[in-house]
């Protein structure tokens, strides 16, 4: 079996595999928060409890937006009246706005009682922070667009788009302000080597949350039709380098999961000093 890692590859010869029983059940859910601060401050409540889900992501507006366009299209007409009445519901009766709702999606795995039990808790302190329940379906296809994205980014190359993702961690007061100002800097080092704001696009989602801080992934694209091929590469490396260093300045780190390898080593010697970087 051949590995790859971040620009490193290794050759598998023994391999120990622990064997876990299936869960009891498997319970899929979704909330709506009204903007990413309510959905963030959420998630930093979630962790303060002991009802954690098996898994618990926050997707902000655009990439709920998104998500949305890849929604099979309704099967019959009965499909798309309720599909039209629980828009309706939404944003008018509820009151959300189409530009700054955000999406939680959850898992629970384990013993049903408990599951169950986790499940109630976490959705009501949802209400707390202006959540609205949106049903095991969405948790269900927000868990699919996850594994879909890679597909669609490969997809996207096809059509003059380059897109790809990293992620980091930092402390819960560090999210927002994080997410802020990584935004303003990759249109601002995009807009340095000729890309318009309406040529970039730029998501965040929160994966993995703990008492003291999250993790984050941050997406981009850059449109590059009419540009020369040779340098979109290029501007793709200057633009993630922009992002990186903001991310670091706002107290992020250098990654959360996938490690440093070629890409990220230049950011070391700002995360460990220099012996500990040649030992």
């Amino acid at each position: 079996m051949i590995i790859g890692s971040e620009g490193n590859f290794g050759i598998i010869t023994e391999a120990v595999i622990k064997v876990k029983p299936l869960p009891e059940v498997r319970i899929f859910d979704s909330i709506l928060f009204y903007d990413w601060e309510s959905g963030v401050q959420f998630m930093h409540a979630v962790s303060k409890t002991k009802n954690y889900p098996t898994s618990c992501r926050l997707v902000d507006n655009e990439q709920f937006k998104f998500g949305a366009t890849m929604k099979p299209a309704a099967g019959s007409q009965w499909e798309s009246f309720v599909d039209a009445a629980k828009k309706f519901f939404v944003m008018n009766v509820k009151g959300y706005d189409a530009e700054t709702l955000t999406a939680c999606t959850l898992l629970f795995e384990g013993p049903k009682e408990e599951m169950e039990a986790k499940h109630k808790a976490v959705m009501e302190l949802s209400r707390k922070f202006g959540g609205m329940a949106g049903g095991a379906e969405n948790g269900l296809r927000g868990y699919l667009l996850t594994y879909l994205i890679a597909y669609t980014r490969d997809l996207a190359c096809q059509y003059n788009v380059a897109a790809e993702s990293f992620e980091t961690s930092c402390s819960w007061q560090n999210v927002s302000p994080l997410c802020k100002k990584v935004s303003a800097r990759i249109y601002s080092s995009a807009e340095k080597i000729g890309f318009s704001k309406e040529r970039v696009w730029i998501s965040f989602r929160v994966t993995q949350l703990y008492e003291t801080g999250a993790a984050i992934y941050v997406y981009f694209t850059l449109y590059h039709q009419g540009i020369d091929s040779a340098k979109v590469v290029h501007a793709y490396e200057f633009v993630e380098d922009a992002a990186r260093d903001e991310v670091m300045l706002c107290g992020g780190s250098i990654s959360h999961h996938h490690g440093v390898g070629k890409i990220r080593k230049g950011f070391m010697h700002r995360t460990l000093p220099p012996m500990a970087i040649e030992w």
